[in-house]
Parts: C-alpha cells; structure tokens; sequence
C-alpha cells in the first residue's frame, strides 16, 4: 500500500494506481515475451535479418540487437541470419552468450 500511498491517506488516486502499474508492467519483460516479440518481427522464422530489424526497431534498438546477436545456425538459415533466440536468452542470463 505504501508505493501507491505513500502519504499514508489510505486513498489511492488514479494517478497513483497508474504510476504504480506503469513501474510493475514496464519492469516485467520475460524472456519468452521477447523471445514472441522477435518472432512476430521475423514473420515466425527461427531467425531474423538485419533488414527486419532495422525496419522495425529505432534505430538505437536495431544496431544493439545485430551488434549483440550471434549468427543463427539452422539447416534452415540464410545468410546474415541472426539467432534471436539465443539473444533473448542471454539478455535474462539463461544462456552464456
């Protein structure tokens, strides 16, 4: 009750209630919600390319994403394939990347 009153009124204002789930939502990103959201952006390919990416994400966000990707190795791959998956995984310390 404190983060959303935290004047102790025992009311909480709409503002309040917005912030407070402004701070939960924003801060709960999951691997796997990323992982989802890579696939939506690679049209379900295991893998993405560093065209789709520049795209679809600012600037900024597309050249940390191929600076930081691993090359995706699968039979089904193309060239200057990106592994998303594994991206994702290392972004929440799951994988060693």
């Amino acid at each position: 009750m404190s983060l959303v009153d935290p004047n102790g009124s025992n009311k909480v204002t709409f503002q309040s209630f917005v912030d407070f789930m402004t701070r939960e939502t924003s801060d709960s990103d999951t691997s796997e919600q990323v992982l989802a959201s890579f696939k939506i952006l690679a049209a379900d390919k295991p893998f993405i390319l560093m065209e789709e990416l520049r795209r679809e994400l600012p600037p900024e966000q597309a050249e940390y994403c191929i600076a930081r990707m691993p090359l995706y190795n699968g039979p089904d791959g193309v060239p200057g394939a990106l592994d998303y998956t594994a991206f994702s995984t290392a972004l929440y310390g799951e994988s060693d990347l």
